[in-house]
């Protein structure tokens, strides 16, 4: 304790912040994949088509590639006092965080929104734990992807898509901005 505030071990901390995907957001891939995949699986099996086994696949697939977007309990985002954490790709210390932009594709009338987070580093080389997926996960679903930075290097910018998730991108920005250096 230093100064001559005696409550100063008592000041507001920011609070951690963690959010998940919307249930909705992957309800028809997962659901209507399911059942149609079932559908022509019976089909083919019925009739012993070919074409029918093709779309079975496809429509399972798809099914599960969507998966993790119905599974609300685990978070996808969080934002604490040890950093930032992305499902399936771990922990990136604030130091480790450049610039963070928060920018709007839109189609029509819908707004997709996307924050860029520019590393200081390659990912793998600043990930304070890896939260590795196993080899089935890779094949899902995620809301982030690697891409080369500004200056070249590559996985040293991620940009993470903000529709599907629960909160809304001004929520997670502003959770953000409280623990980053200089913001």
């Amino acid at each position: 304790m230093s100064g001559s505030d005696p409550f100063e071990d008592n000041a507001p901390k920011a609070a951690a912040f963690a959010t998940t995907y919307q249930r909705q957001a992957g309800e028809m891939m997962v659901y209507g994949g399911t059942f149609f995949g079932l559908f022509f699986l019976l089909g083919g099996v019925m009739s012993g088509t070919l074409a029918l086994f093709a779309l079975a696949a496809a429509m399972l697939g798809a099914a599960f590639y969507f998966y993790p977007m119905i599974r609300t309990e685990k978070a996808q985002l969080r934002v604490e006092a040890k950093g930032f954490f992305l499902d399936g790709l771990g922990w990136l210390p604030w130091t480790g965080i450049r610039d963070v932009r928060m920018y709007d594709r839109s189609v029509r009338t819908i707004r997709n929104a996307h924050l860029e987070l520019s590393l200081a580093a390659p990912a793998e080389e600043i990930l304070l734990s890896d939260d590795k997926p196993d080899s089935i996960r890779v094949l899902m679903a995620k809301t982030w992807t690697l891409k080369r930075g500004k200056d070249g290097s590559a996985n040293s910018m991620i940009v993470i898509r903000l529709e599907p998730l629960r909160a809304t991108p001004e929520e997670i920005l502003a959770a953000m901005r409280r623990y980053l250096p200089g913001a």
